[in-house]
C-alpha cells in the first residue's frame, strides 16, 4: 500500500485555498450550508489529487483557528497561498508561525490571483513574500505563480 502525502492549504483568508483546491481537484471542500453563503471556509476540507496525494482546505480566519490547527496537525507540507492583490497578512502570518511550531519542513507557495494584478504588483507582493519567509523552512520554497479562473 502506498503512503499518502498530505498537504495543508495554508494563508489568509481568501486568497484562494479552496478555489485553488476545487480546480486542481474537481472538488469544492466548502460543503457547508453556511461556508457556501458566506463564501468562507469554517470546517477543515479533505480532495484528494491522486491516489497518493491528499489536500486539506483550512480556514484562513482568525476565528477559526482551532479549525486550521486541526487541520495542520500531521501534514507532511503545505501549499501556503497569497493573494497577488492583497500581498502578506495578518493570518499570512499566524499560519506561518503554526506550520513551523508543528515542524513541517517543505512547502510551496502559491501566488494566486495573478489576472488581477499587474507585473509590477506581482513582483512587490513576491519581494514581500520572500522578505517574511526569510528565516523559515519555506525561504527557498518556490513561489507558484497562479489563477483560477
Amino acid at each position: 500500500m502506498k503512503r499518502q502525502i498530505i498537504v495543508g492549504m495554508s494563508g489568509h483568508i481568501d486568497h484562494g485555498k479552496t478555489s485553488l483546491v476545487k480546480n486542481l481537484t474537481g472538488k469544492n471542500t466548502d460543503s457547508l450550508k453556511e461556508e457556501i453563503n458566506r463564501g468562507m471556509t469554517i470546517n477543515i476540507g479533505f480532495a484528494f489529487i491522486n491516489e497518493q496525494i491528499t489536500l486539506i482546505d483550512v480556514p484562513g480566519h482568525e476565528r477559526f483557528l482551532k479549525n486550521m490547527l486541526a487541520g495542520v496537525g500531521a501534514v507532511d507540507g503545505c501549499l501556503f497561498v497569497v493573494d497577488s492583490t492583497e500581498g502578506w497578512k495578518p493570518q499570512s502570518e499566524e499560519h506561518l508561525r503554526i506550520l513551523n511550531l508543528l515542524g513541517v519542513r517543505k512547502g510551496l507557495i502559491a501566488l494566486t490571483k495573478i489576472s488581477l494584478a499587474d507585473d509590477d504588483l506581482r513582483e512587490i507582493v513576491s519581494l514581500e513574500i520572500k522578505d517574511h519567509l526569510k528565516g523559515t523552512f519555506l525561504e527557498s520554497a518556490p513561489i507558484i505563480p497562479v489563477d483560477s479562473i
